[in-house]
């Protein structure tokens, strides 16, 4: 049987070729996303890992949790006096202080921007930095930077450099360091300094930001951790330093789940789509093979054996596909970091990583994907009699129109709309995504029904228009003959287009409402912020200092942000100044006043109503250096101006540098000195603000439309992503023509008896693909509006978010839709052209 299935895959390998590239385009996705995530997982937990090799324990100021949203918390210094104490406790081999912050490189007047961060760390020797040049920095003036920052930018022994922390000074390189066996961190500048320079830059005083303690000989780490927990008391967090280590790797790489949750996601729709071509290949080839399989059961084999057969070849393709996947994925997580890049969403790089499970995964996803799509063609196989088929000669592919089919696919088609009726109503997205699943598989089951007369429809309306009766009536007999061919391919196209014009619509909506909610509540001119796009914000405190006095500016607003604890969720808020936050916004409170936000907390309408909390009640929130506070409700402000805002939740700057040890500022909101014209004022900000690199200032327009510009990138991803879905509906409208001249060719021989001439063959075919991509075109952007219509409505949970459809990138869609259309049918048009009569004729 082994052999058997080996010689009939290898017969039919031509007609296997564009299934065979479907399976493997779907693997290589897969793959690609895998080692993609792989890779940058490596990455942070060696970066981490080698850290702290030579410290056993680390101790640093207490905090209720360690990292929110991918980011860690900053912690408040420890007491130097600490160290002194730590290093005379039993058990204390050395306590060494360290002091951590950022601090920005500048060369030759250039700031070196990493898409990582930019590391300021005084020099202790112990935390995986090694020199490799020079000497260990001692003096004031004195820096040692990376290798691979060193060499990317000229920079020597000797050169001065620039650091900008929270204050600014030249130093001079006086070595270079490597991290571990690599010239310095992926995407990342670091810069070590003496203690006390490190201390200065960042303004700490004499605190610092941890101890690194090395266990004296003969004591083990467990137990010297136990007696400084009991000793130093609950203030101090004492964590081994592995622990520490794999609790900020922890923290890095939960960015890298969003990530992955989305391209697997694409990459499952791809993998979907790709079944349809495949389940069409096998119910083709085994219609053309009936005689042959006729025979194997006269022989003596079995239906399960034939069904075997059938199965067999299937899984010799899905482990073929799963292997050319898998070298292709390698490749491809290249090309994914590429488009991640671009979409402003940075993964760190470092030797490629192909896991035991990724090599499991991939020859699952290969196999099972093929075997279940090929499984209906080999239960047909089974079902096939000795003596029918050798009378009949044929199988035939027009079935599919079965009642039982009609029947599911309405009731599917009913819940579907249902749900999505249901869900629409209450904005409810679990309900709008159930309906839509349950839409798509009513509109899979009634395909073979749907799609043919949807082909017949648009193939009378082309004849009419272009005056070809003929070639295009033939086109839509033989879609109308083949329905479940037909069904499957138009569902492919329809699937891929309906994915790219949802995300289209659903991005144009929710970018619009973005810009027009900032353009109605901020009415600052002139708006600062950093280029590098901080999560928490990346304005040190001397931008607001720099420019809060120049006389062509009147008004500088500060907007920070900050992550809490709501029973376990990680949520975000806005802090910002109750005393100037008025002349730089007109937002529409609900309830209360900003101006009297004490210490109070401004939340939603929407959450109010949510939570079943209104003024005067309190808010339990958790913040890192706090713990839980319960925090009293001062006013409601509307959904759409708070969008505007940023978040849910607004506290004052007073109660932020209460609960929150970051000093970060996110924005600066500039209004203009009366008499002072905008461009004016604009101006003037940005000459005091010279010299800072990662500070951007921009107008009213230019901000909003920053808004969108990581949305942008993210849309941009998903639909150069969501293109493979359509090429492979493309390979599915090629291989289904192709399939079907092999298994008409003697009809296609007799028409050209009676006279029809090869051109007239080549424009039926290419018609015929033609009408499958307008049919897969008209279903899938009616289903993508429709559904996409109701997302965002529940997106805006009653806010003013309004449906904005992209009629130019719709036109491309519809352009790249029918250019789908031309070119799946020039080959098999070619191909169809070049029968010759007498031999089609023969055929049987």
């Amino acid at each position: 049987m082994f052999r058997l299935v080996l010689k009939q895959t290898m017969a039919h390998r031509g007609r296997l070729l564009l299934t065979f590239a479907a399976i493997t385009l779907g693997v290589t996705f897969v793959v690609g996303t895998l080692v993609l995530t792989d890779t940058s997982r490596a990455v942070f937990d060696d970066q981490f890992r080698d850290a702290s090799t030579e410290v056993d324990i680390v101790l640093r100021d207490a905090v209720a949790f360690d990292a929110a949203m991918g980011v860690e918390v900053e912690r408040d210094p420890l007491d130097p006096q600490l160290t002194s104490r730590t290093a005379a406790l039993p058990g204390v081999g050395r306590a060494i202080p360290v002091v951590k912050g950022t601090g920005l490189l500048i060369s030759d007047g250039k700031a070196i921007v990493p898409a990582g961060p930019s590391m300021l760390t005084s020099w202790t020797g112990l935390d995986g930095f090694t020199l490799r040049d020079g000497q260990a920095p001692a003096g004031a003036d004195e820096v040692v930077i990376d290798a691979a920052t060193a060499t990317a930018h000229d920079i020597t022994l000797g050169d001065t450099v620039r650091v900008q922390a929270d204050r600014e000074v030249d130093l001079r390189v006086v070595g270079l360091v490597g991290f571990g066996d690599a010239d310095g961190l992926p995407d990342t500048t670091v810069a070590l300094t003496s203690l006390t320079t490190a201390q200065r830059l960042l303004r700490l005083g004499d605190g610092i930001s941890q101890i690194d303690v090395i266990a004296a000989d003969g004591t083990a780490t467990s137990e010297l951790t136990e007696d400084l927990r009991a000793t130093l008391g609950t203030d101090v967090d004492v964590a081994a330093s592995q622990d520490t280590a794999a609790a900020s790797a922890a923290a890095a790489k939960s960015q890298l789940g969003f990530i992955t949750g989305a391209l697997l996601a694409l990459a499952g729709a791809a993998l979907v789509i790709g079944a349809f071509l495949i389940a069409n290949t096998f119910s083709v080839l085994v219609t053309h093979r009936t005689r042959e399989l006729a025979v194997l059961r006269a022989a003596g084999a079995t239906g399960r054996q034939v069904m075997a057969s059938i199965l067999g070849e299937a899984t010799v393709l899905g482990m073929a596909g799963a292997a050319a996947g898998t070298g292709a994925g390698l490749l491809a997580a290249t090309g994914l970091r590429a488009l991640l890049d671009a979409a402003g969403a940075t993964v760190p790089d470092g030797p490629t990583v192909l896991s035991a499970r990724t090599l499991l995964v991939a020859l699952a996803v290969g196999v099972v994907v093929t075997l279940l799509a090929a499984f209906g063609a080999a239960r047909r196989a089974a079902r096939i009699s000795p003596v029918m088929a050798m009378r009949e000669g044929a199988l035939g592919t027009t079935g599919g129109r079965g009642r039982v089919r009609a029947v599911f696919g309405t009731v599917l088609m009913a819940l579907g709309v249902a749900a999505l009726g249901v869900g629409g109503a209450i904005e409810s997205m679990p309900a709008l995504g159930a309906g839509t699943a349950a839409l798509v598989a009513g509109l899979v089951a009634l395909a073979p029904i749907v799609a043919p007369a949807a082909v017949h429809h648009i193939g009378g309306a082309l004849s009419a228009v272009t005056g070809r009766g003929v070639p295009t009536g033939l086109a839509r007999e033989g879609a109308r003959r083949a329905p479940r061919r037909t069904g499957a391919t138009v569902m492919a196209l329809a699937l891929s287009l309906a994915l790219v014009v949802f995300v289209s619509v659903v991005g144009a909506s929710v970018r619009g409402a973005l810009q027009s909610g900032f353009d109605e509540a901020i009415t600052a001119e002139i708006v600062v912020e950093s280029a590098r796009g901080e999560m928490l914000g990346g304005l040190e405190p001397a931008t607001r200092e720099r420019i809060q006095d120049l006389d062509e500016v009147g008004t500088v607003s500060r907007l920070r942000f900050g992550h809490w604890k709501d029973s376990g969720v990680t949520r975000a808020l806005t802090a910002l100044d109750p005393a100037t936050i008025g002349d730089v916004t007109d937002v529409d409170m609900v309830e209360g006043r900003l101006s009297d936000l004490g210490d109070g907390v401004i939340i939603t309408e929407r959450q109010a109503a949510e939570r079943g909390v209104g003024v005067g009640d309190n808010l339990a929130m958790t913040f890192a250096r706090t713990d839980t506070l319960e925090v009293p409700i001062v006013g409601l402000i509307d959904d759409d101006d708070a969008k505007a805002l940023s978040t849910d939740y607004l506290v004052s700057l007073a109660s932020y540098r209460d609960w929150f040890t970051e000093r970060m500022d996110a924005t600066l909101l500039v209004r203009p000195a009366s008499g002072t014209s905008v461009p004016e004022a604009q101006k003037a900000v940005e000459k005091a603000l010279t010299g800072m690199p990662t500070v951007e200032v921009r107008d009213q327009a230019s901000a909003a439309e920053a808004r969108t510009a990581s949305l942008d990138g993210i849309l941009t991803l998903i639909t150069a992503v969501l293109m493979l879905t359509v090429l492979i509906a493309m390979l599915g409208i090629t291989n289904t023509v192709a399939l079907s001249i092999i298994e008409r060719t003697r009809e296609l021989g007799l028409v050209r008896a009676v006279g029809m001439t090869r051109r007239q063959l080549r424009t039926m075919i290419r018609t015929e693909s033609l009408l499958i991509a307008i049919a897969g075109l008209l279903l899938g952007t009616t289903v993508g509006i429709a559904t996409s219509a109701l997302f965002v409505r529940a997106i805006a949970q009653g806010g003013d978010l309004h449906l904005q459809v992209p009629t130019t990138g719709l036109a491309l869609v519809a352009a790249v839709a029918l250019l789908v259309g031309v070119i799946s049918g020039l080959a098999p048009a070619r191909r169809a052209g070049r029968l010759e009569v007498l031999t089609a004729i023969r055929e049987q």
